[in-house]
């Protein structure tokens, strides 16, 4: 079980009967779009950290802990 205040979800409920689809529906295409927009970002942090590092690695994983989101 989630709570929402009333607002979001009748907002949620518009929502998915203007895609033509359930709350549940909508909101597992909302987790879904948020995790993977979050694990294709961090990708993208960790490939910048990593261009300035020598090809056999050198000091990336000091790099990596030193930049990584606390969490």
């Amino acid at each position: 079980m989630v709570s929402f205040p009333d607002e979001l979800l009748e907002a949620v409920d518009t929502e998915a009967s203007r895609r033509g689809t359930t709350r549940s529906g909508l909101l597992r295409t909302f987790a879904d779009e948020g995790l993977r927009r979050r694990s294709a970002e961090r990708a993208a942090r960790i490939a910048e950290l990593m261009r300035d590092c020598a090809s056999h690695g050198g000091d990336a994983a000091e790099l990596v802990k030193r930049h990584r989101p606390r969490t």
